[in-house]
């Protein structure tokens, strides 16, 4: 059964050794990069991926300063855990983490991601996430979740 668990002392390291395939490096930063990235944002949260005991991914998820809803900034699973159905099961603990702790006024959770990567843009169109037309931002195409 797959949870999230917050980043600590106690586990960055498992966090920061995740890796995506080859192929796909050029999708998401990597997680040092995103934990380096979280001192500089308030009201984020960087998680572990767990399938029982063992970390399977990262998320780190937030209020964005700019239009104060919550964003999914970086969404992984290792390599070595792909192809599981472990990515949709991540999406909507985050969805559902999100509710549990938004606030009345956020109604939406906005995310992007490279417009090559097929695999992601399907997945986040299982999950209810919608692309806004023409919206690109830093290269990547934003998609949102209206709760």
């Amino acid at each position: 059964m797959l949870y999230l668990k917050t980043i600590t002392k106690d586990n960055w390291l498992k966090a920061i050794s995740l890796r995506v395939r080859e192929d796909q490096v050029k999708f998401v930063a990597s997680n040092a990069v995103s934990l380096a990235q979280l001192n500089f944002l308030e009201n984020f949260h960087a998680n572990g991926i767990y399938d029982d005991d063992e970390m399977i991914g990262f998320t780190l998820y937030g209020i964005h300063e700019e239009d104060h809803e919550y964003w999914i900034y970086r969404m992984m699973i290792d390599q070595n855990h792909q192809e599981k159905g472990y990515g949709k099961q991540a999406i909507q603990l985050v969805i559902d983490d999100i509710r549990k702790i938004k606030e009345d006024h956020h109604q939406t959770i906005t995310l992007s991601y490279e417009p090559s990567n097929e695999h992601a843009k399907r997945i986040y169109e299982k999950m209810g996430f919608v692309e806004i037309n023409g919206l690109i931002l830093h290269g990547e195409q934003v998609a949102r979740f209206r709760f």
